[in-house]
């Protein structure tokens, strides 16, 4: 398998790992008794992964830029730090909204709100370190990745 190939698995796999691991926290944060959790998890999950991670993408070059434009006189570990916050506040906010709408069709505003605070607060500490893995780690790596001229060892 050529190297670039296996780079790009890695990267999804550690993605998709954080989209599970989020969308987990939040459905069960904020989980009926009578809900069952694979069903819950799943449907957030999907929409998670076939949605929200194209559109983090997104998000993220797009508040990278913004970090760096807004905040020019910081460091760049001050700018990475600032971004990963950004990044897990906006992110997290989403995939609150979006797994409380999922996973409670009929609640009046005031229970809505509380359910997708609370799966908002319990995910948060999980979304800033991630959310700091891919400012310092992954999108590193991922710019290197990308640097490299292609090869065709066909």
């Amino acid at each position: 398998m050529q190297l670039k190939l296996k780079n790009v698995l890695v990267i999804f796999t550690i993605l998709s790992t954080l989209v599970a691991a989020i969308t987990a926290i939040m459905t069960y944060a904020n989980l009926q008794p009578t809900q069952s959790f694979l069903n819950s998890w799943l449907n957030s999950y999907i929409f998670a992964l076939v949605v929200m991670l194209p559109t983090s993408g997104l998000i993220f070059i797009v508040m990278n830029k913004l970090v760096e434009l807004l905040f020019s006189t910081l460091t760049n570990i001050q700018q990475k730090l600032l971004h990963g916050v950004f990044m897990a506040v906006v992110m997290e906010s989403v995939m609150a909204i979006v797994t409380t709408v999922v996973n409670h069709e009929y609640v009046t505003f005031a229970q809505y709100s509380r359910l997708m605070f609370s799966s908002f607060l319990y995910a948060l500490p999980i979304g800033l370190g991630f959310s700091c893995l891919m400012v310092f780690v992954i999108r590193p790596k991922l710019q290197r990745f990308l640097a490299q001229p292609t090869t065709n060892n066909l």
